[in-house]
């Protein structure tokens, strides 16, 4: 699942016609009260989208792209709304888009390498992943993103390290201990591995991340 935050950022000058073609807007989007400003519009689509309106969210984010153009937060905005939705071929497109638009923004290069991995593109994730690796600081979720790679990979040592220090600063978080689970699973710990898919469905919201954990518990 992609990242819901990223850093508002002034947009780059984009023909508008590619990217109302690109993201499916309306000709005739516009903004419906000229007097609030596009910050306290971007909050309430940050707001539906956490609420789960996910209709007036992908509206309110659509009318904001047509009016000024694409940004880093805008763009990932989209994508979010469009995953929840279930357009998976959309949010790839994107944050493709997104990808080559803002090349050196660590929240966009962190949800496409995301969603390749959510693909079965391990590898492709990765190389995505190449710009992060030797930063000397790095985003929240990419540990776990690592450590999810490492683990389809086969190296679980780095899996391990990359999961333990995840966990040491998000010991609740339930994709790092389910991920976690995965690893102690892979290791042949099962009774660890149960231990924290229990943690993972204490902790998780309702999705399908939980619905995943019951399946999973419930056939062992």
């Amino acid at each position: 699942m992609i990242a819901k935050d990223c850093a508002l950022q002034k947009s780059s000058p984009v023909p508008a016609l590619f990217l109302i073609a690109l993201l499916g807007l309306s000709a005739c989007a516009s903004l419906t009260d000229p007097g609030v400003s596009r910050y306290e519009l971007e909050k309430k689509s940050q707001q539906r989208l956490a609420a789960g309106n996910l209709s007036s969210a992908e509206k309110t984010t659509q009318t904001l792209i047509a009016h000024y153009g694409p940004s880093p937060f805008l763009l990932n905005q989209m994508a979010v709304i469009c995953e929840r939705k279930g357009r998976l071929r959309e949010t790839l497109r994107i944050l493709a888009y997104a990808h080559r638009l803002y090349p050196s923004n660590r929240s966009i290069t962190l949800n496409i390498a995301t969603e390749e991995v959510e693909q079965g593109k391990v590898f492709q994730s990765r190389e995505i992943l190449r710009a992060i690796m030797n930063q000397k600081h790095w985003p929240a979720g990419f540990r776990t993103l690592m450590g999810r790679i490492d683990i389809a990979t086969g190296n679980l040592p780095e899996a391990r390290i990359f999961l333990h220090e995840a966990l040491t600063r998000h010991p609740n978080n339930p994709l790092i201990l389910s991920s976690m689970g995965l690893l102690h699973e892979r290791m042949g710990l099962a009774t660890k591995a149960r231990r924290d898919f229990r943690k993972a469905l204490d902790q998780a919201p309702e999705g399908k991340l939980k619905q995943h954990l019951r399946t999973l518990l419930a056939a062992d």
